[in-house]
């Protein structure tokens, strides 16, 4: 396999990028699901609470799928140049271009992810009964229970807004070196 040394560093890294924006973006996901029930738990009945975090989690799923799929796929590929490494040398091209298609995936995610993120903020509105609280209310109770509904107030949805950006990187990376080694790959290979 042509250059395998530096496809081996480059797939680690962008593995090990891959893991942390995959884990970070996890982590996320259940720190929001537990504060959401934490804190409808908190209203007293018959208050019911409502809190739409769709926006940001539909885009967060997706950039944490991403990571996590490329992450599969660059074990798998360092694993088949060990194990089978003129297999490994004949799908370097198709290596390189399933990178660069989930580069382009995690960037369509990662862009209204950190839009959202700088921008927006939960939706939340409450009830009781069929009488919804004004949104001063709301906010005041927010602010006597210490939390947020905007998003960049929330500690554990910055690293997801910030990591995937070097994975991208370190994803382009590894697909172009993956790329550079396809095309010295002998012909009769």
């Amino acid at each position: 396999v042509p250059m395998r040394s530096a496809c081996l560093a480059a797939m680690a890294a962008a593995w090990a990028w891959g893991v942390a924006a995959g884990g970070l973006g996890l982590n996320a996901l259940i720190k929001s699901n537990q504060d959401q029930s934490r804190l409808k738990k908190q209203a007293p009945p018959p208050t019911v609470v409502n809190i739409s975090v769709h926006d940001i989690f539909a885009v967060g799923v997706v950039a944490t799928t991403v990571s996590a799929l490329v992450a599969f796929l660059l074990f798998n590929y360092a694993g088949l140049l060990f194990l089978r490494p003129a297999l490994a040398a004949r799908t370097l091209r198709l290596q390189s271009f399933s990178i660069f298609f989930c580069s382009v995936w995690l960037l369509a995610a990662q862009i209204p992810f950190t839009i959202f993120y700088a921008t927006r903020a939960a939706r939340v509105t409450a009830f009781v009964g069929t009488v919804q609280l004004p949104d001063t209310v709301i906010k005041s109770v927010e602010k006597t229970l210490g939390t947020s509904s905007v998003y960049r107030q929330i500690p554990y949805l910055r690293a997801p807004a910030i990591i995937p950006w070097i994975t991208l990187i370190s994803f382009i990376a590894a697909a172009s070196v993956l790329l550079v080694a396809s095309r010295r790959v002998p012909i009769d290979s």
